[in-house]
């Protein structure tokens, strides 16, 4: 099986386009080399875990987080996996030697942190020299059919949802900031990395997807009413009539994002490949 059958056949039951998106991205991308050493921060359930385990096997891969509770969750999907490990740990504070890695994953993490100049800074402390850092963060200027209700507020009186609820609060939920593509890059070459690669993903979407998906599908998986929508099952349910129906809904607009990934204009996510 070659590397992209396999990161199709990671990433089959994701309900999220976006999501899939920029993993399949970051997963292509990611191209370790054998024995190399990749650090994936704020890990959460483990999913990159999982992915690297099976397009990337010989890789030594340490994932970090600070919720107890998704590390758990992590380890539980990981026995027998020797070269897999997850740590406790804020990547504000890195708890490793310098130049240790070869690759960093930092997807959806820097929009959460308060001090994200210092968690870029650790990240440049602990990547080898010659390293690559794949980040992905959500974009300031994302669809209005993302998530409408925020589109409106911000465009109209220049607000959002609060943050702190999760469940209405949309592409802000648990969200310091957003970014354009221009502070993102100059947060990364202020801090010496050079970008590589830069992407705009995911530009068209159905409707209130983030509320759908976020808002009341992880809800609903999270209370194991849906089991075969979980992206941490790895094939352990056989997909119902609801999952299927559900994944046509969400992907029925996904096919016109193919011919768009240089398109600067509104986007869900904005990823970087940089290099130290």
């Amino acid at each position: 099986m070659t590397k992209d059958q396999k990161i199709t056949e990671v990433l089959l039951r994701e309900l999220d386009p976006a999501f899939a998106r920029r993993a399949r991205f970051i997963l292509k991308h990611l191209a370790p080399g054998k024995n190399a050493k990749i650090l994936d921060i704020g890990c959460g359930r483990g999913f990159y875990e999982r992915a690297i385990a099976c397009v990337y096997p010989s890789a030594q891969v340490t994932g970090i987080d600070t919720n107890v509770k998704y590390l758990r969750v992590a380890r539980s999907g990981m026995y027998g996996k020797s070269k897999i490990s997850f740590l406790r740990a804020s990547g504000l504070q890195l708890p490793f030697a310098n130049s240790l890695f070869d690759r960093i994953i930092c997807s959806e993490v820097l929009e959460h942190v308060v001090d994200d100049d210092k968690l870029v800074k650790e990240m440049f402390r602990v990547l080898k020299p010659g390293g690559l850092v794949l980040i992905s963060v959500p974009h300031t200027h994302y669809p209005f059919l993302w998530d409408p209700l925020n589109w409106i507020l911000r465009y109209v009186w220049n607000t959002h949802v609060p943050s702190h609820i999760w469940w209405l609060a949309g592409i802000w939920a648990d969200h310091v900031r957003l970014y354009t593509m221009e502070s993102l890059r100059q947060l990364l070459i202020s801090k010496k990395f050079r970008v590589i690669y830069a992407w705009y993903a995911t530009h068209r979407t159905v409707p209130f997807s983030h509320f759908l998906l976020y808002g009341i599908g992880k809800n609903l998986v999270e209370h194991g009413i849906v089991t075969s929508g979980n992206r941490f099952d790895q094939g352990k349910n056989s997909p119902t009539w609801f999952f299927h129906l559900a994944h046509a809904l969400m992907y029925c607009r996904d096919r016109d994002n193919d011919h768009r990934l240089h398109d600067a204009s509104a986007s869900v996510n904005l990823i970087l490949v940089v290099k130290r």
